[in-house]
């Protein structure tokens, strides 16, 4: 699923883009940041950071009551998807790269919700301290390009609803002694 919302939200940022900069081959893509190995793609890459537990809502305990007594259950996982959208260009293409950055910033701040196979989403700019954000650059491999950082909010991981889609046999099975 993380796929799939990244890509759908690069593809929507894509479409936005290309009505201020004129390129066939597109402005925004999903990818890794700071590969040295190959050229740089002269786009907006978004890429995953990190993902991490949302307890906004609280942590539900795994035993629920129902009319025949207690059942153990899993709850959903919910999850927050850190992000970070990178303007990755030739360093001659500096000035570039900030205008490209700008409309995505114009794009995140007019479009806050989006939705994927009838799932909605927001997306949200982090405040990221200058030592945080060197860190990342640091452990991308200490290129910067400018960029923000956004946090994707509550993508739900709920074992019922992989059981329920065909995709395992019949979920999982808790025992316990």
């Amino acid at each position: 699923m993380i796929r799939k919302i990244l890509t759908y939200y690069a593809e929507r940022l894509d479409e936005y883009l290309g009505r201020f900069h004129r390129r066939p081959e597109g402005l925004a893509t999903v990818g890794l940041i700071g590969n040295a190995t190959e050229e740089t793609p002269n786009k907006m890459v978004v890429s995953l950071l990190n993902v991490e537990r949302e307890t906004a809502g609280g942590i539900s305990a795994p035993v629920q009551r129902t009319q025949d007594g207690y059942v153990r259950t899993q709850p959903p996982l919910l999850l927050n998807l850190n992000v970070m959208l990178a303007a990755v260009f030739d360093e001659r293409q500096y000035a570039e790269s900030l205008s490209v950055l700008s409309d995505t910033l114009r794009f995140i701040q007019s479009v806050p919700k989006f939705e994927v196979e009838g799932v909605d989403y927001t997306i949200e700019i982090v405040s990221v301290t200058t030592q945080d954000l060197n860190n990342v650059w640091t452990l991308l491999g200490g290129q910067y390009y400018p960029s923000v950082v956004c946090k994707i909010r509550r993508l739900t991981i709920d074992e019922e609803q992989i059981a329920a889609s065909g995709k395992t046999a019949k979920g999982t099975e808790v025992t316990t002694r």
